[in-house]
């Protein structure tokens, strides 16, 4: 008796899907660069032997993913755009959503990345990006002066955004793109949490700034190890924070 084989149905692509990921792997291996124009959508359907339909189906999906835009008026046609973070954030932030990813996987997510991130940086930092931490540091706390007792919901929103950029600061000192730019998803994902679930503290804030000056002088000397533990003490104070606002 023949054994009986059950085969899956083939996924046929579209045409579209076909012309869109050819173009898209040019952009993203650099064969056409940020800047230069493609050919015309009619050039297009000559070139691949397609219809009108067929390549403009291509370039939306190609314009959804941020890598082309067009242009008007003289001068104007399809051009490879400047690949920027948001555009590929937003399909991450969907897949996450979908997920149900929440403020506990951050904070895992964070404990693996961050301490990593900052021991690597305290040997690639530059003296132009320790100025930028110090910057931060002393913009945060001139709002806490200013606010004083009037300490208000937007003041530690403006603070909390300013104490988000300062991990990512950090994580753009390893000068290693693929964990600055995990490290930056993670962290917008981090601020949306928080306008979400914090209440607005002053010795929280206080606190955070002061635990990012500890890191800062660390970073200053080159002690890698300090500045692991410092970060490590930090988001655990972090992740106690919320956990205490739960009960």
């Amino acid at each position: 008796m023949m054994k009986k084989v059950i085969f899956e149905p083939l996924k046929i692509r579209r045409l579209s899907e076909i012309v869109e990921t050819h173009i898209r792997d040019l952009i993203l291996d650099g064969e056409i660069k940020a800047g230069e124009r493609l050919p015309t959508e009619k050039g297009l359907c000559e070139q691949f032997g397609v219809s009108s339909v067929t390549a403009r189906e291509a370039l939306k999906g190609l314009e959804v993913l941020g890598l082309i835009e067009k242009r008007k008026g003289k001068g104007g046609g399809i051009f490879v755009s400047q690949i920027k973070s948001e555009s590929v954030k937003i399909p991450i932030y969907s897949f996450l959503n979908s997920k149900k990813a929440a403020l506990i996987h951050l904070a895992e997510t964070r404990m693996i990345l961050e301490p990593v991130a900052v021991k690597m940086a305290t040997s690639r930092i530059t003296p132009n990006e320790i100025k930028h931490l110090e910057k931060n540091i002393l913009e945060c706390k001139q709002k806490l002066k200013k606010a004083g007792q009037t300490f208000s919901e937007k003041d530690f929103f403006d603070i909390e955004e300013k104490n988000v950029e300062f991990h990512r600061l950090i994580a753009e000192a390893t000068h290693n793109p693929v964990l600055a730019f995990t490290i930056d998803y993670v962290c917008d994902f981090l601020f949306f949490y928080k306008k979400k679930t914090l209440i607005p503290n002053i010795e929280f804030s206080k606190r955070t700034v002061d635990e990012h000056s500890k890191i800062i002088v660390q970073l200053k000397i080159g002690n890698a190890d300090g500045a692991e533990k410092e970060m490590v003490m930090h988001l655990k104070n972090v992740e106690k924070h919320f956990e205490k606002q739960k009960t």
